[in-house]
């Protein structure tokens, strides 16, 4: 999850979050990755800034033999989220709240890290991606996705919150689609002394049953209710209304695409 000031939640939004934007978008997004994972026997993976642990699960649920986790957010509440998800009898799996640019590990502890949605939001990326390649054994491989275009859902959200909202709403609807540049990532990991072994793009098409409950569900959930109903009616009016050529029998299916990256420590 973000490192943003913007996204550092509330239990109750942290909640919100789950039960909304992870079944709509992260979950999905998590099945695809670890698709692409390729994750070995007993390997000891790090999930950094995991949220509420939509990635971190779906690697639990896939890693072979004696494998483990470690789920780490900057977010203390998406921690506790993600700890309350999580079976007893779960063994393979620690959660902790860590900066990344600060990871309470010993050099060359993880096989594979994984980083889901979440350079856009570090403040010093080359710090961050110094961290992991410490953390990671020489071979390891960090595998990340990041948006690779901005969705018409959050075109939609960002031109009506700033229409009826503010400035800094409509900013916060754009921020995670605010480093989509492949090239500058590809030199990011680079620079960071990883070797790119792939890129692609992943498509997904999120859907939108409860189009009013997912957009309270955002970290502009506030910017929104400072404004009253009659607002936020508004705003999920012309959000409706431009992804009018999405709408599905009522439901509202929303192409959004990311970049996925396989990198080499060296």
């Amino acid at each position: 999850m973000p490192q943003a000031d913007a996204f550092h939640l509330s239990g109750a939004a942290a909640r919100k979050y789950q039960d909304h934007s992870v079944p709509a978008m992260f979950a999905p997004l998590a099945k695809a990755t670890v698709k692409k994972l390729g994750l070995c026997e007993n390997d000891h993976v790090l999930d950094v800034a995991c949220g509420t642990g939509a990635l971190t699960r779906e690697i639990i649920a896939t890693l072979p033999g004696r494998g483990r986790v470690v789920g780490a957010d900057l977010n203390q509440t998406m921690i506790d989220v993600a700890s309350a998800l999580t079976p007893a009898s779960s063994h393979s799996v620690d959660w902790m709240a860590a900066d990344v640019t600060d990871l309470p590990f010993d050099d060359h502890s993880f096989d594979v890290a994984c980083i889901q949605q979440g350079l856009q939001f570090f403040p010093d990326k080359p710090a961050a991606l110094a961290e992991i390649h410490r953390v990671l054994k020489p071979g390891g491989k960090l595998c990340l996705t990041c948006w690779s275009a901005i969705s018409e859902f959050n075109n939609g959200l960002a031109e009506a919150l700033e229409r009826h909202v503010s400035h800094g709403a409509a900013q916060k609807a754009r921020a995670p689609f605010s480093f989509r540049d492949g090239d500058l990532i590809t030199a990011l990991l680079d620079d960071a002394g990883f070797r790119v072994a792939e890129h692609d793009i992943i498509t997904l098409h999120r859907r939108f049953e409860d189009l009013r409950a997912q957009v309270l569900a955002l970290p502009v959930e506030q910017d929104m209710r400072a404004k009253g109903d009659a607002v936020i009616d508004r705003v999920l009016k012309d959000i409706a209304d431009h992804l009018a050529p999405y709408d599905k029998d009522g439901v509202f299916i929303v192409p959004q695409e990311a970049h996925f990256f396989a990198a080499t420590r060296a």
